[in-house]
């Protein structure tokens, strides 16, 4: 994989891509241009193709860590969520487990919006574009709450324990 950075500041696969995906969103769907890789494999050695399901675009939050988000259960149990100053967009993976989500993430994959505010020196979680419900504790998110520390919520099967960095004491 050659991770390469476009003008405009997005990542991208250039093994696969032979310009940036996501300002040339016609190369995300024109399977033609995608390269698979091995360009010496022989037609009996390439296994029959199958449709990919769209890869979510997972990212570390840019700019210093404000807190964490650690899963409780599940796949990813023990993994934790890197969460940075300003907005952290949360969703799930293709196999259900929580990720932090590039801003270029599709609005249907965005489950919930944790905010740090380091003006304010606060943390807000919002109900995020998706389909999908994020719960804080038993409740649907439906409305921003603000958070203390501790809060656990869950995206999916996946529950997830808020542990803050910033806060009264510190900020960036």
């Amino acid at each position: 994989m050659k991770l390469t950075k476009c003008a405009s500041g997005h990542f991208y696969d250039a093994d696969k891509y032979p310009e940036c995906p996501y300002c040339n969103t016609g190369l995300q769907t024109d399977s033609s241009i995608v390269r698979s890789g091995a360009a010496e494999e022989s037609p009996e050695d390439t296994p029959e193709e199958t449709p990919a399901e769209p890869a979510v675009p997972a990212a570390a939050p840019a700019g210093p860590v404000a807190g964490w988000l650690v899963v409780l259960d599940g796949e990813a149990k023990g993994r934790d969520l890197r969460l940075g100053v300003g907005r952290t967009f949360l969703g799930l993976d293709k196999d259900g487990t929580p990720v932090t989500l590039s801003a270029d993430a599709p609005l249907s994959l965005r489950q919930a919006v944790l905010v740090y505010d380091g003006e304010a020196k606060t943390y807000t979680l919002l109900p995020g574009s998706s389909q999908e419900l994020c719960y804080l504790g038993d409740t649907a998110l439906l409305e921003p709450q603000e958070l203390a520390g501790e809060e656990t919520l869950r995206l999916g099967a996946a529950t997830l324990k808020f542990v803050p960095f910033c806060g009264p004491d510190f900020s960036w």
